[in-house]
This record gives structure tokens, sequence and C-alpha cells, in this order.
């Protein structure tokens, strides 16, 4: 029986061995714990901060930003804009008030003199304000851009058919005054007779500018006109001051 024992016990102990090596040759659990510290999974805290900090948008200033310096400011219309410097003053010219348009605020400069039918007169560079007139068809704010066309269209019999000329249009697009739908015209005018006819210069550039003022409103209208020679980047200061309170 001695043998028997002797035999059992070493078969035993050949066991233990065997099982010590197995168990010193299979990795270690650690290697989950290494993963997780050099790449963390999200949390659901982590995945959703990341997503709202990149939407939050940059405050735009130039959308809220006070114009600085003096305003001509039209209660009629709600408009205000930048009262340029000298040579310009406030009031629009009163010879800009016919059947089809009516302005109730405004600046100019005198850009210099023309002839026209054997009379001189004082041609204005401009930028004026009002209500869009019954004459012109408006329903909201989908037709902002015809509507702006049209207007447009009508400022050229008013007011240059007295000199030789051609319209180009330089722009046309929407844009927002004080967070009011609108539309902006710019267009070019060009005097091919500028000498003959007096003129010291020989081009034109003009905006019109739609604004929707809210439903049951007569949206409000602003025209401006510069001619070369009194520096036509003019154009886009005043368009780019306007608000509507």
């Amino acid at each position: 029986m001695l043998w028997l024992l002797t035999v059992v016990t070493a078969a035993a102990l050949l066991v233990i061995y065997q099982g010590v090596r197995i168990m010193a040759r299979t990795p270690a659990v650690a290697a989950p714990v290494a993963l997780s510290s050099h790449a963390p999974t999200p949390s659901r805290a982590s995945a959703s901060a990341a997503p709202r900090h990149r939407a939050s948008p940059h405050p735009k200033a130039s959308a809220t930003a006070a114009v600085s310096g003096p305003q001509v400011s039209d209660a009629s219309s709600g408009l205000s804009y930048q009262l340029l410097s000298r040579p310009w003053r406030a009031g629009c010219p009163a010879s800009l008030d016919t059947p089809v348009f009516s302005w109730s605020a405004g600046e100019n400069a005198v850009a210099g003199q023309v002839s026209i039918g054997g009379s001189t007169f004082d041609w204005h560079g401009n930028a004026c304000s009002g209500l869009l007139q019954q004459q012109f068809q408006y329903a909201g704010p989908e037709d902002l851009e015809p509507t702006a066309m049209g207007l447009v269209g009508a400022l050229d019999p008013a007011y240059y058919t007295g000199l030789v000329h051609s319209r180009t249009v330089q722009d046309s697009s929407a844009m927002q005054v004080s967070g009011h739908p609108a539309w902006v015209v710019k267009f070019l005018m060009s005097y091919p007779d500028a000498a003959a006819e007096g003129l010291r210069w020989t081009s034109e550039l003009g905006a019109v500018v739609l604004v929707d003022r809210a439903t049951g409103q007569a949206p409000a209208v602003f025209y401006v006109s510069v001619p070369a020679n009194l520096g036509v980047s003019s154009v886009s200061v005043l368009i780019g001051s306007l608000r509507l309170s």
C-alpha cells in the first residue's frame, strides 16, 4: 500500500506543477485597465457636452451694436442711419417728392451742377427714407425682391431722365435690418455724355433697400444714390448703418 500512496502523491504534485505553469503563461487581467486609461469610453455627460459647446454661436457684434455718431431718424418709417460728414447735411431734397415717391427723412450733398434744356441745376447725392407707396403691390416678405426691383425701375424715369444714362444692376440680395427681412438692390448709373452735360462725374452708385416691418404695416424704403466724386463707398456705409425701431 505504501507504493500506491507514493504514486498518488507524485501524481498530485505533477498536476499542481502543471497548473502553476499554465497560470504563469496566462495573460494578466490588467489589460482592460490599461485600455481604459489610454482610450477611455466617453461618458454620456462628456459626449453631450461637446456638441453643445460647438453649437454655441459666437455673438455677432455687428448685428446688435449701436451705430456711433450723428444719425438720421425717420419717425414715419422707423428707419435710422448714419448722417455722413460734410459736405453731407440733414434733409432729403424736396425735389425728390413725386406722385410715386414720398420721403419723410434723409440727407444730401451737392455733387455739382448739370445743364439740362438750357438750364443749370444742382445735382445731389442723397439718402432718403419713407414708407412704400400704395402704387407698389406688397403682400409680405415673399414680395421683397420683386417690389425692390420695381422700385429701382420706377426711380429711373422719376429722377434720371434729364441726363443721357444707362443703368446696370450690380447686386440683388436678401439682408436683414434689425432682425427684419429686407432686400437690397444696388445699381450703377453711367453717363456717357457727362462732359457735355456739365457733370464732374461719369457714374453714380445707387441702391434701394426694402424692409418688411410686420404684418399689416407698409414696408420701409431706403434710397441712396451717390455720384462718384462724392465717394461711392458711402453707399455701403449707409446701408450697413440701417436700423429699424
